[in-house]
């Protein structure tokens, strides 16, 4: 079986966060979860660049940064404004791709299976990534 893809997870609630970490595996192992637009604008630039000694708000993550990151995963409460904020603050530093949540989609409401329903999209679009061949563009994609 290949590596787990090394990705940083933003999320609201470590509750959710928790459950979507869990889910994620064997396929992704989320090495730094994110908390707010603020933290992340702060922290996924420094990852980005390879950083190791990053602040974080969140014990959540397994902190092994040796591997970089593949991929950025955006959680349902993060808005527009949010997401610019960070995604301004990483720009140009590495080309990874920012997986957002199609919220026209229909979902389970917040909880446990909101989160198992949103890891499964999850997959697929990296899946459908990987076999295009771009994982290495900047680019938001929806899940």
């Amino acid at each position: 079986m290949a590596e787990p893809l090394p990705v940083i997870l933003c999320g609201k609630t470590e509750k959710i966060g928790e459950t979507v970490i869990a889910t994620l595996k064997p396929e992704f192992e989320v090495i730094h979860f994110v908390m707010t637009p603020e933290s992340g604008a702060v922290q996924i630039p420094a990852l980005l660049r390879g950083e190791t000694d990053v602040p974080f708000d969140s014990e959540l993550g397994s902190k092994d940064y040796s591997r970089g990151i593949a991929a950025i995963i955006l959680g349902g409460g993060y808005e527009d404004a949010g997401i610019y904020l960070m995604r301004e603050a990483a720009k140009g530093i590495k080309s990874v791709p920012w997986l957002r949540p199609d919220l026209s989609k229909p979902a389970p409401p917040l909880g446990p299976e909101y989160g198992k329903a949103m890891v499964e999209r999850i997959k697929v679009t990296v899946k459908e990534l990987q076999d295009k061949g771009t994982m290495s563009e900047d680019a938001m994609v929806y899940y």
